[in-house]
């Protein structure tokens, strides 16, 4: 499978990037961006940003460690081979 970026103008889809194709092959042709005007991708992008922040934590890094392993479990209890 290929991707290949390109630009509609409302007749014509026309590459952007540099292909090599055979001749008569089908293609999908998927809209990345109803409005066409934005990138789809960056406001995807802009949103996920926007959810994520530092880790805030007054303890200790060797408190911090202590509890990640003492809460951890193991996929491995209770299996019966």
């Amino acid at each position: 499978m290929l991707s290949v970026r390109g630009v509609y103008d409302g007749k014509i889809i026309k590459p952007i990037e540099m292909f090599n194709a055979p001749s008569n092959v089908e293609v999908i042709i998927t809209f990345l961006d109803e409005k066409g005007g934005g990138r789809l991708a960056e406001r995807m992008t802009k949103g996920l940003l926007e959810l994520s922040g530092t880790w805030e934590d007054d303890r200790p890094v060797e408190e911090i460690i202590k509890d990640i392993y003492d809460n951890r479990t193991s996929s491995q209890k209770g299996i019966d081979l």
